[in-house]
């Protein structure tokens, strides 16, 4: 089974993502099958970039890229009707559970792009509101529905946030089990790092959770600071065992110690080693694939600019249609301001005679008329 991202990596990942994806616009959509998804983006200061989507294992920028189906799904082609052109204005994660979303903007609209980490994994988007208007995967449970025109809910969670634990707190969730237990069916920390702290802490995996000493108490809140730290300055590695790799951690883990172990620069680049395999590693972009998406960007952006202009069309026409309807209201309202300026009459007296009907801004020349 493949190995799954915890809440601690996708946090991880998300604030690397955050830095670099601030600004970048989407060019297009791929829906590869089984879950997996592929982002053409475009950002600012370094052109092209592949984000890769694998619901519950991964996300981050990719080298590889693999190919996507000749035929769009229906899927893919919603989601490109929605998203291509649109900005992402912020990577977020919703509290420490496995959920990722994009804040978007397009031509004004705002979106959100949400990435379920979690159970059987989902992609959704979501308009300004919160309202579905598209998902991978229509669920329904007893408190959460995902389905188009369906108002979308984040997963309740049972699970402490980490970052909120004190030594009070951390005495209010020990029960009678094993300490490794207890800390990973209350706290939201995922399995690797629940030992890790415990490691840290030098408290036993098969300690009875409730009969901690006070002094325990504060070494396993040492252990849980010990590995935020890690966390606050990542240096991402993958372990290997008989070389190939076994496990991976945004920083080493006490575990992997003695084992053969790879560092990356970021997370992006790690997962992108520990995911892609001999069998379906795809080639390198060739020099034609990055022509042809500096051209569809191009023309990604000639065609938003189209729809502005024919937007500011439709709403000109609006407006011609409105005056129309009042065209002798207006054409009055005209005379009657062309005879005073005749007269010789100052703005302000015409003004103050036309009290209520128009406004007049010296400065720009301009006439406003409320019909």
């Amino acid at each position: 089974m493949m190995r799954e991202m915890s809440s601690l990596e996708l946090q991880c990942a998300v604030r690397e993502l955050n830095g670099a994806l601030a600004g970048a616009r989407v060019q297009k959509f791929y829906e590869l099958g089984d879950g997996e998804f592929r982002l053409e983006l475009h950002t600012k200061g370094k052109g092209t970039l592949d984000l890769a989507v694998e619901l519950k294992r991964r996300i981050g920028a990719t080298k590889y890229i693999r190919p996507a189906p000749k035929e769009p799904t229906q899927f893919a082609m919603q989601m490109r009707k929605r998203l291509d052109g649109a900005a992402i204005t912020k990577v977020e994660q919703y509290g420490m559970d496995r959920v990722a979303y994009f804040e978007m903007e397009r031509g004004g609209e705002k979106m959100r792009l949400l990435f379920e980490m979690f159970s059987d994994g989902n992609l959704i988007l979501t308009d300004g509101e919160g309202m579905i208007i598209a998902a991978y995967r229509h669920e329904e449970w007893k408190d959460r529905v995902i389905r188009p025109r369906s108002k979308y809910i984040f997963p309740a969670t049972g699970k402490v946030n980490p970052f909120d634990l004190s030594a009070a707190k951390l005495r209010d969730l020990m029960n009678e089990k094993k300490i490794v237990a207890c800390l990973a069916q209350r706290v939201n920390l995922g399995p690797n790092y629940v030992e890790e702290v415990l490691k840290r802490a030098e408290i036993p995996f098969d300690r009875q959770a409730d009969k901690l000493t006070d002094k325990e108490l504060w070494k396993l809140m040492d252990g849980f600071v010990e590995v935020f730290w890690g966390l606050s300055r990542p240096e991402p590695v993958i372990c290997y065992k008989d070389g190939k790799p076994f496990d991976y951690a945004p920083f080493p883990l006490s575990r992997f110690a003695g084992a053969e172990v790879k560092k990356f620069k970021t997370m992006s680049e790690m997962l992108d080693e520990f995911y892609i395999t001999t069998e379906r590693a795809p080639q390198p972009e060739s020099e034609l694939e990055k022509k042809r998406k500096k051209l569809e960007f191009a023309l990604g952006e000639q065609r938003a600019a189209v729809s502005a202009l024919l937007e500011r069309a439709a709403e000109a026409k609006l407006a011609g249609d409105r005056l129309y309807e009042k065209y002798q209201e207006a054409e009055a309202l005209l005379e009657a301001v062309r005879r005073r300026r005749n007269e010789k009459a100052p703005w302000d007296e015409i003004e103050r005679e036309l009290a209520g009907k128009v406004k007049i801004d010296h400065a720009k020349g301009r006439m406003e008329a409320e019909l």
